[in-house]
């Protein structure tokens, strides 16, 4: 089974695909989250696993953008528990380091460990917690170091500087499987959608989120993205409990698609989280 990841080795994406699927899959990975849906897309790969969420901060915005305009679905949910490591070549000390690698997820999770202890460090972002590894590995210089899974210093050949660097005790970040289809009904499911509307009126989310509520239907999470058509054009993005074949959930979306000039079911899939 073939599985893209946001690459190089060592993500926790790729931690997160191997939690899923298993440790026999063969992981393909790919430079940027963009990359994953769209190899789905075209068949490249039968499944592919992004980063969606964290609890510290929130979505990932590459994410949200490649489910709107991709032809891809959500088939599944995982969630990985998040450990950060800050990982330095050898010979490296923590206070000669003037330079942090990381994606921006990383960087801003371990923001409290990096004001206190390196507050003069450069921070750089990368496209992921791996190949910022991969950069420092390469680049053999004592004064750069990354942050990301301490697995990531057996890869590259780095040492672990400290442990456990994220904000607060407990840290965890939502991953999505994205497939050609979503998942069958389990009884125990969430549904992601998509909608925007062809111009801005006073009321229109209310209507469109009611369609939700006189079915008690639970809505776990909306937000807003911009579209990058016009500034103040925004797409809105929802997570509900239960399966888009539901009837109650089949009703609602029937009675939300005409409000909108775009609806799109990302996905149904068994909850995790």
């Amino acid at each position: 089974m073939k599985v893209g990841v946001l690459g190089p080795r060592g993500t926790y994406a790729e931690l997160a695909a191997r939690s899923q699927f298993g440790e026999k899959i063969e992981v393909v990975p790919y430079p940027m989250i963009t990359n994953v849906a769209e190899a789905v897309a075209r068949g490249d790969v039968q499944v592919g696993v992004i980063p969606i969420e964290s609890l510290r901060e929130g979505s990932v915005g590459e994410a949200l953008d490649a489910l709107a305009w991709i032809d891809v679905k959500v088939q599944a949910e995982v969630v990985v528990p998040i450990s950060h490591s800050l990982l330095g070549v050898l010979g490296a000390k923590l206070g000669e380091i003037t330079q942090v690698l990381s994606h921006s997820q990383a960087l801003a999770q371990s923001r409290e460990f990096l004001r206190k202890n390196l507050p003069k460090a450069e921070l750089t972002e990368m496209t992921s917690t791996a190949k910022a590894a991969e950069q420092v590995g390469k680049r053999k210089q004592p004064h750069m170091a990354a942050v990301g899974p301490k697995a990531l210093a057996d890869i590259y050949g780095l040492k672990v500087l400290s442990e456990d660097i994220q904000s607060g005790e407990f840290n965890i970040t939502r991953f999505f499987c994205l497939a050609r289809e979503d998942s069958k009904p389990t009884g125990r499911d969430k549904t992601s959608i998509m909608f925007y509307t062809a111009q801005d009126r006073p009321g229109f989310l209310h209507e469109i989120l009611g369609e939700f509520a006189v079915r008690n239907i639970n809505l776990t999470k909306i937000e807003s993205r911009p579209s990058k058509k016009a500034l103040g054009d925004y797409l809105f993005f929802i997570d509900f409990e239960g399966h888009r074949e539901d009837p109650n959930a089949k009703e609602a979306l029937n009675s939300v698609k005409p409000k909108t000039a775009k609806l799109k079911v990302l996905g149904s899939y068994p909850k995790r989280y």
